[in-house]
């Protein structure tokens, strides 16, 4: 798959494929030329009146220390070799080499000055699959500075790269893919690690993942409601409409949709007014969580997308400008609420999931046990349905607030944005853990009442977690059903 980047925004399945050694990226003449004009705009800043940050003068503290010309060379390399401060393990080879096109595709907008020969180098790594060793943490969300550094420092044949299946130096990689070490003009050091791409790549696979659990999510969730004999009022149209918050009337349609076939439909099916919020209140949850999900991904493709630089060239104006380009305050913040939503929307599915164990349904044997009085049938199961929940609820206590001054103060604010990623990460993992229990569950109570007519989620339910969970006809171990299931959602299979 070849990808073309420089004149269009990249799409979030463009993101998703660039994390793959299938895929190949080519430059546009346009964006070639906007990094040509770019550097030429740098190299008139050099030698002027103005301080330029990282051009002419240092960087941080030392941002009043004037640049000697003679030493340029060694400055940038040292620029990125005393910033290489990743630890950890290192991140999955498809964070890195996603990090490191989206670095590329963001150097075409021509904001950053770095010199053409050194983009171009960085296109061949990524075409030849010198994927970059990168550490998974040392950033807090104002650029990924120290992991860009070491994502970019191949290039000069510095650290280690997955290279054919091996870690090897870059150096050596570069000889095999018959490439050489590249020499850093002015400000190239400060341009190359100066982006937020690796904590970008690496939520573009969270909210990838995301999406994937969010699909089977909605498809248990409606099933439960059937199961259980939910009253389907407050999911009508009209009902809705009475007051459309955002996302609503789409949520709407989509669970009536769902609902499509079921017995709960038929007239006077369901005789009891209302049920509990957490199956009731299903429209304002879907339209919540799809409304962040949304939200959090279009902020994440504007960063992918748009100018990480400090400073910024601003080629019609033949300009270098100090910018703030490199703070992902919003998508950090945009991430925070998501992982709140997420959080209300596990609250209602381990309650729907409790109900269904523990509720008194005409012709359900307690705790869904044909042995009813005898087994414990799914009543321990519910320990796990409520570590999954609590665990989710603590990944959305806030990330993005903590921070101390560094660098003598100057950097005294930062996103935390990686923070809220991994936590979002962790996040989604427990969701899709919850919503198979929750799965496996009205999967039991669907067989128990399988005399009901059936919508189409229910269906889809029924035919999807039945290839991996029989009907439990006495107590016996529930974990690897549940865990088979998981599998399952992560496949993509209950969508």
């Amino acid at each position: 798959m070849k990808i073309t980047v420089g004149d269009n925004h990249l799409a979030l399945a463009d993101l998703i494929a660039l994390g793959s050694l299938d895929t190949q990226i080519e430059l546009t003449a346009a964006a070639v030329m906007r990094i040509a004009e770019s550097r030429k705009i740098a190299d008139e800043h050099l030698d002027g009146a103005s301080a330029v940050y990282g051009l002419n003068v240092g960087l941080g503290a030392n941002v009043s220390m004037k640049l000697e010309r003679g030493s340029t060379a060694d400055f940038e390399r040292s620029v990125i070799e005393g910033r290489m401060i990743g630890i950890g393990e290192p991140l999955p080879d498809s964070v890195s080499r996603r990090a490191l096109a989206i670095r590329i595709a963001n150097l075409c907008n021509g904001n950053s000055a770095v010199s053409p020969h050194v983009v171009n180098q960085l296109a061949e790594m990524y075409n030849k699959g010198l994927t970059p060793i990168v550490a998974s943490h040392g950033s807090v969300g104002s650029s990924d500075l120290g992991q860009c550094a070491q994502l970019c420092a191949a290039a000069l044949g510095i650290g280690d790269v997955s290279f054919r299946g091996a870690r090897v130096s870059a150096l050596s990689a570069l000889s095999a893919a018959n490439l050489q070490p590249v020499e850093l003009a002015a400000k190239d050091g400060l341009g190359l690690l100066n982006s937020g791409s690796v904590t970008q790549s690496a939520a573009v696979e969270v909210i990838a993942e995301l999406g994937v659990v969010l699909a089977a999510a909605k498809q248990v969730a409606v099933a439960s409601c059937e199961a259980y004999g939910v009253n389907p009022g407050p999911f009508l149209p009209e009902v809705v409409a009475t007051k459309s918050v955002p996302g609503a009337d789409d949520a709407s349609r989509l669970i009536m949709d769902l609902l499509h076939g079921s017995w709960t439909l038929e007239e006077g099916a369901i005789d009891q007014a209302q049920h509990a919020l957490s199956f009731r209140t299903l429209v304002p949850l879907v339209a919540l969580v799809e409304t962040h999900a949304l939200s959090f991904a279009n902020l994440l493709l504007q960063e992918c997308n748009l100018s990480n630089d400090n400073p910024v060239v601003l080629l019609e104006k033949r300009q270098i400008s100090s910018s703030s380009n490199f703070q992902s305050l919003a998508v950090s913040v945009s991430g925070e609420a998501l992982t709140i939503a997420l959080a209300h929307w596990s609250n209602a599915a381990a309650n729907r999931t409790i109900r269904m164990v523990n509720g008194s349904i005409r012709g359900v044997p307690r705790y869904l046990a044909p042995l009813e009085g005898h087994s414990v049938g799914f009543n321990a199961l519910m320990k796990s349905t409520v570590a999954m929940a609590t665990r989710i609820r603590y990944e959305a206590n806030p990330a993005s607030l903590d921070f101390f001054a560094i660098s003598e103060n100057a950097e005294d604010v930062a996103s935390q944005f990686p923070l809220v990623v991994e936590k979002l990460s962790r996040q989604v993992g427990w969701l899709r853990q919850l919503v198979a229990i929750e799965a496996v569950t009205a999967h039991q109570l669907l067989c128990l009442r399988q005399e009901l007519k059936r919508g189409k989620a229910a269906k889809r339910l029924v035919e999807v977690v039945g290839k991996h969970v029989p009907l439990i006809e006495h107590d016996q171990p529930l974990g690897h059903f549940v865990d088979a299931v998981s599998n399952s959602i992560a496949r993509g299979e209950l969508t």
